[in-house]
């Protein structure tokens, strides 16, 4: 009875201490994953393309309301986007399983791209997954927000 309950007491922790291993580990990527959103960002911004190429898989797409995109194309028109100015509000991470994760948020800024100006506020997303050790964006989609809401007649 007694070294059942060791056994148990013993597997209690060992599987406590993994989870809370894990719960770390996991804290840590998230960050990470937040970080290079914002390191994709700034690459845009500034026309980097080794950078962005760096943190995007080469296979990657996109969305948003001008229809997808392969991240090919996009970064042979890269130079075509001006951003002016941008940040983060929000990010949020949500697990699909250990070796992918959605970072999502709301990007405010301005700028254009090919001439046309794109929306100051959108609700954007990024799939990241872990290839061989190295996580990559995979596939990113904005959603423009919606104008305010007509103020009531009375």
């Amino acid at each position: 009875m007694r070294s059942r309950f060791l056994a148990a007491a013993v597997l209690t922790v060992g599987c406590t201490a993994a989870a809370l291993a894990q719960a770390g580990s996991k804290a840590t990527i998230e960050k990470t994953l937040i970080a290079n959103e914002n390191k994709v960002n700034e690459a845009v911004a500034k026309h980097d393309v080794k950078t962005f190429t760096d943190l995007v898989a080469s296979d990657a797409m996109s969305a948003d309301q001008s229809g997808f995109m392969k991240v090919g194309d996009f970064v042979k028109t890269m130079d075509q986007m001006k951003v002016n100015s941008w940040h983060i509000m929000s990010p949020q991470v949500v697990w699909v399983n250990d070796k992918t994760a959605v970072v999502g948020y709301t990007w405010m800024g301005s700028g254009t791209y090919q001439g046309q100006p794109f929306p100051e506020t959108t609700y954007a997303s990024t799939v990241w997954t872990d290839r061989n050790g190295k996580w990559v964006a995979v596939f990113h989609q904005e959603s423009p927000a919606a104008p305010p809401a007509p103020p009531k007649k009375k």
